[in-house]
């Protein structure tokens, strides 16, 4: 039996009153499945369910077109980013420039606006200003989502696994819950580059990530991988979103040291997964034993395939 945790409160708690209220009256059944509450500013207040996005009226109701639904106010878009924050952008300026921060419970808030370019490497983001929208991405821990495939291909011994999907597919969350399964009975380092998957806070995970588990929170996916294939000596490393030249140098590594892998990437299916050149490469490579996409819609966070890659 699957046990939802939702992590809706610590995304409620960087609203203003006028946009909270709206989503605290809505019925429970729909509040609990919130994937996404989206502010634009000057625009209207949506939430996502099951991939798709509604307007809110002020009480509650998720609407498909936007009459008397709850306004968006500037103000309310800085009021948001400052609390995100916590009343000190200066302090992350890492934050900034990737247009996103974890905020307790591991919600994502991610923002966007006006880029503000390295003033020698013109290319680059160093911030952002005059933040225009924001996308508040829900947490939540889903005991037992993970458990089809858990005892499918983890349960013998480790394995490695790409976890493939759109967004909203609830990739995370699926790679969380096994975080916390094989995490109960094989060392796992979980390369935690978001904070989502664990949401450390002063040094202790908030998520249930498992007896076993180490967690090397705000690393980026090279140095984290590198780092703990080195000094912790790991059964398998767990790291979300992977598609960079980086991540394919440093998974290779990994793969090479004989460490298991259980990794995510955006992908509409297992032939999309394999258009991409860093994946492509992976799998030929056989670096993963198993890929398994999932769903979207009422299939989302649902096993729809699983491949076998390679063979013992």
């Amino acid at each position: 039996m699957e046990n939802s945790v939702v992590k809706l409160k610590y995304a409620l708690d960087i609203l203003p009153e006028e946009l909270s209220s709206p989503i605290r009256k809505m019925p429970q059944l729909e509040r609990d499945r919130i994937q996404e509450i989206r502010l634009r500013a000057n625009k209207y207040l949506t939430v996502t369910l099951f991939g798709n996005e509604y307007f809110l009226s002020p009480d509650g109701k998720t609407q498909k077109e936007p009459l008397n639904s709850v306004t968006v106010s500037s103000e309310n878009v800085e009021t948001v980013i400052k609390r995100a924050f916590r009343f000190s952008m200066h302090s992350f300026s890492r934050e900034l420039s990737r247009g996103y921060i974890t905020v307790d419970g591991g919600c994502r808030v991610g923002f966007c606006g006006t880029a503000v370019l390295d003033s020698e490497k013109n290319y680059i983001t160093e911030s952002v200003k005059n933040i225009s929208s924001i996308n508040i991405r829900v947490a939540r821990e889903l005991f037992g989502c993970s458990g089809e495939i858990f005892n499918r291909i983890f349960f013998e011994k480790p394995m490695s696994l790409l976890l493939i999907g759109p967004p909203s597919s609830g990739k995370t969350t699926i790679l969380r819950d096994l975080c916390r399964k094989t995490g109960e009975k094989y060392s796992v380092c979980i390369i935690d580059e978001r904070n989502e998957i664990a949401a450390t806070k002063s040094g202790k995970p908030c998520n249930d990530i498992g007896r076993l588990s180490d967690v090397f929170n705000s690393y980026n996916k090279f140095d984290g991988i590198m780092t703990a294939v080195r000094v912790m000596s790991p059964k398998i490393i767990a790291v979300d979103e992977i598609g960079s030249k980086e991540d394919l140098n440093a998974l290779q590594y990994a793969c090479n040291s004989g460490v298991k892998l259980i990794a995510t990437t955006h992908a509409v299916d297992y032939d999309d997964a394999k258009r991409k050149s860093v994946i492509s490469k992976l799998i030929k490579d056989k670096v993963f034993d198993y890929a398994c996409v999932l769903g979207t819609g009422s299939l989302c966070g649902k096993a729809v395939k699983i491949v076998r890659i390679t063979n013992d």
